[in-house]
């Protein structure tokens, strides 16, 4: 099953990833042991000073076994009683009188009247033939000439430049490897939280472009079910990088590194189990010293600040790059500084304006303050990360929320996918009036999963539903030449992997579309030569090829504005708001009637 997928734009992967990197507690670990003079000169120098082990302090062990059979036992002066042993064994393997014929048998060597030992006539014979002088024979050896035509244009005798045949090419085997995971220019990556069975992890696909083959570049196991996904360029250290935040079942959200092949461990953790005590008890078992349990057994169960249940929902902020918002099973939204990581003040806020489960949060592609919240108590709300919790604006869908888009060309307009297949669209501007600006029904037959739209295209949507099948919308009004709907269908393909749960369009090319569900495949739609498509969109394609969300922060917003916008969002303070949304005077008092709701088919007939 793969739960969610997440494509990386062109040019933010490491076009040669590392095969490992060592995490902080690594780093620190190594420097204390530096600084304690741990290392392999003192070791080995403690070996060879070590002094040599005292004779017969070995300890006893009682048994009851005869003394032959006591293997565990030995003897220091076993050199001394090797020969009686020999002898001894040699009485039970051979009989009395045939060892008397072996220890009476003639010598070789004979003595002669003064006692001395004399040669026999074979022995002499020998000696003189190895005396022989093989100087005259001649030497009728031939070599073959080794700067020959032949060899050298198999490449065996000397070369051109004129270095010796024996001087072989390297081993290429590293060359080979290095280009198996080097990342062309060309290449799409794709992200996806797979699991199978009881296994769990990131899985990093590569798409040629050219040739249209897909592969697995590398994995990275994970701890629990993944849930949801998202992708940044900003790492805790601050430096720029290839990272995906990854929620779980559990509390804490992992950051990885997607540029390192072998990875063990994440980046650094926001929330979730408080380790300070496993950490403490290393570091003190590096030093040598007792660690004091008393001390450190306070510091269990979560961290200051994270989720309380599992994370079912991310979104990484494009403009504050350093900002994540998370959605949780424990009714909560919370704000995330990437940058203060493992401290007490990487929660920079917290909001509890939802009654069920988060299922959805998306920050807005141009303002970086504005985000839309989806949940399981069947309404979506619009915040300003800035402003307080009474600031919030709700409205009201037909079901729980499952998705939220915003229009890239049309960024007032917000779009929510609920669970009966009902697709629903705002202008945030007039967010209060609680009306939608177009409701369409995408799926009678199984609920919408996910939506989004084209970052290249004007008014190109596209849905996932659990009946397998993507579906094409067009929302363009070519008229007033701007995506206000409602939409028309463009096209719909069954892609073969199973019920599907998450689609995306690529960042950084129109035509290629990403999806997965719980058929465990990833499955990628190429609408290039798709005539359908092509015909109804092909004229519409943005003249650039960088969308808002790709643009550098300094091109987006101003450096002024955008840093007092930060330093307001992750204090909480109220200021002047992106989006002017109507005052509370101006809201409509709720007419009374039945509360009884009306089924998404009804609602499709009224359309």
């Amino acid at each position: 099953m793969i739960s969610a997928i997440e494509w990386v734009p062109a040019g933010v992967a490491d076009p040669s990833p590392k095969k490992y990197e060592l995490s902080a507690a690594e780093v620190e670990l190594i420097e204390m042991m530096e600084n304690q003079q741990i290392g392999t000169g003192q070791v080995e120098e403690t070996i060879k000073t070590k002094p040599p082990k005292k004779k017969n302090n070995q300890m006893k062990i009682e048994h009851n076994l005869p003394a032959d059979l006591r293997m565990d036992e030995y003897s220091s002066d076993e050199d001394e009683n090797d020969a009686a042993r020999g002898t001894a064994l040699g009485h039970l393997l051979v009989d009395e009188g045939d060892a008397n014929e072996l220890l009476n048998e003639p010598d070789d060597e004979e003595e002669d009247e003064g006692g001395k030992r004399m040669k026999n006539d074979d022995d002499m014979d020998s000696d003189d033939s190895d005396d022989d002088d093989l100087d005259d024979v001649p030497d009728t050896r031939e070599y073959t000439p080794l700067d020959v035509e032949g060899l050298q244009n198999m490449g065996i005798s000397k070369a051109v430049d004129g270095s010796s045949y024996m001087d072989f090419p390297a081993d290429g085997d590293d060359d080979s490897e290095a280009d198996d995971v080097q990342i062309r220019p060309d290449d799409a990556l794709i992200v996806t939280a797979k699991t199978e069975d009881d296994f769990a992890s990131l899985e990093v696909h590569v798409y040629e472009q050219n040739s249209g083959n897909m592969f697995v570049h590398h994995d990275i196991p994970l701890p629990a079910f993944p849930l949801c996904l998202a992708h940044g360029d900003i790492g805790p250290t601050g430096g720029a990088g290839n990272f995906c935040a990854v929620g779980t079942f559990n509390p804490g959200i992992e950051i990885w590194n997607l540029d390192v092949l072998n990875a063990l461990e994440p980046s650094c953790t926001l929330g979730g189990e408080n380790t300070t005590m496993a950490d403490e008890l290393m570091r003190q078992s590096v030093l040598g010293s007792k660690p004091n349990t008393k001390a450190l057994s306070s510091q269990t169960g979560l961290r200051k600040g994270s989720h309380e249940d599992a994370v079912m929902c991310l979104s990484w902020n494009k403009v504050h790059r350093q900002v994540i918002a998370s959605g949780s099973a424990d009714c909560t939204v919370k704000l995330w500084d990437i940058t203060q990581a493992n401290t007490d003040s990487c929660n920079a806020g917290t909001f509890s304006h939802h009654k069920d489960k988060v299922q959805s949060v998306l920050w807005h592609p141009q303002e970086g303050t504005l985000l839309a919240t989806g949940s399981y108590d069947r309404t979506v709300a619009l915040l300003d990360a800035r402003g307080s919790q009474k600031d919030i604006r709700k409205v009201k869908l037909p079901a729980d929320c499952e998705s939220l888009a915003w229009d890239p060309f049309s960024p007032q307009h917000l779009t929510a996918a609920s669970e009966d297949g009902t697709i629903m669209c705002w202008d945030v501007r007039k967010f209060s009036d609680k009306t939608p600006l177009w409701s369409k029904v995408a799926s009678e037959y199984g609920g919408v999963s996910d939506l989004a739209y084209n970052p290249h295209v004007p008014g190109m949507l596209a849905s996932c539903a659990v009946d397998k099948t993507v579906t094409i919308w067009d929302t363009y009004n070519e008229t007033e030449k701007i995506s206000n709907g409602p939409p028309q269908p463009c096209g719909n393909k069954n892609m073969n992997v199973g019920k599907l749960y998450a689609i995306n369009f690529y960042p950084s090319s129109p035509w290629l579309l990403g999806t997965a569900g719980n058929g465990k495949e990833l499955a990628l739609w190429d609408m290039t030569r798709d005539n359908s498509i092509q015909k109804r969109f092909g004229g519409r394609v943005a003249t650039t090829t960088t969308t808002t969300s790709e643009k550098p922060v300094e091109e987006t917003v101003d450096d002024a504005s955008k840093k007092e916008a930060f330093e307001a969002m992750m204090s909480g303070e109220t200021s002047a708001k992106p989006v002017e949304l109507e005052s509370k005077s101006k809201l409509k008092k709720k007419k009374k009637g039945s509360k009884k709701k009306k089924a998404h088919r009804a609602a499709s007939r009224q359309l």
